[in-house]
């Protein structure tokens, strides 16, 4: 069973990298989720992470599961 700070530091790595992958910038990413650049920077940075009903939109977004994002995944897979 993965701890509190792997799947928080799995989740941090995953948005970030599908918003680079898609050429988003935080700011992008605020709009769509209706929250802060500071919020998106925090979860990106493992600070924070997103509700459950924004971390759902952001996978629906990204053409992702749920699941995808609480998995490690290779760069650029």
């Amino acid at each position: 069973m993965k701890t509190d700070d792997e799947i928080r530091s799995t989740i941090r790595s995953n948005l970030k990298q599908l918003r680079i992958e898609n050429q988003k910038t935080q700011l992008d990413i605020a709009k769509l989720t209706g929250k802060s650049e500071n919020a998106v920077g925090s979860w990106e940075q493992g600070l924070s992470l997103p509700d459950i009903a924004t971390l759902y939109r952001l996978a629906q977004y990204y053409n992702k599961t749920i699941d995808y994002m609480y998995e490690k995944h290779t760069e650029g897979k």
